[in-house]
């Protein structure tokens, strides 16, 4: 069998396309053995492997970046945090800005169906009123 592996920090080691984790066959592989036992994978142990050194990899990069939000909050927190809360505020005004237009685009959109409604009934054709 031919092994795939990517390269790289985050791909080392892992096979790509194998599908082994749910209980898929990667595409285009079939099974060897008798009917049946489609779900038997010899090579389960090098999977689970495969896996734990990619999760391996993702945990430490998550400690990392706790580690990072840590020290940057320990450092430059309170201003961060200012800067924060200026870009937030300054969203939330655009979103109120917009709910707002959109209020009263709405509203003109139902005026002025009321007002063609109101043309449709004025030029209706009245009970008893006849051609001359």
């Amino acid at each position: 069998m031919h092994d795939h592996r990517r390269e790289g920090p985050e791909g080392q080691g892992e096979r790509q396309g194998e599908g082994h984790c749910e209980g898929r066959r990667p595409e285009g592989r079939r099974s060897e053995g008798p009917k049946g036992t489609e779900f038997l994978d010899i090579e389960i142990s090098k999977v689970l492997s495969s896996e734990a050194a990619a999760l391996t990899r993702e945990a430490a990069r998550e400690i990392l970046k706790d580690a990072i939000n840590e020290r940057l909050r320990a450092r430059l927190g309170s201003r961060l945090e200012a800067i924060a809360r200026i870009a937030a505020d300054e969203l939330a005004d655009d979103i109120e800005a917009n709910l707002a237009i959109e209020s009263i685009v709405e509203a003109r959109k139902h005026a002025r169906a009321a007002r063609e409604e109101e043309i449709r009934k004025a030029l209706a054709p009245t009970p008893g009123h006849t051609k001359e």
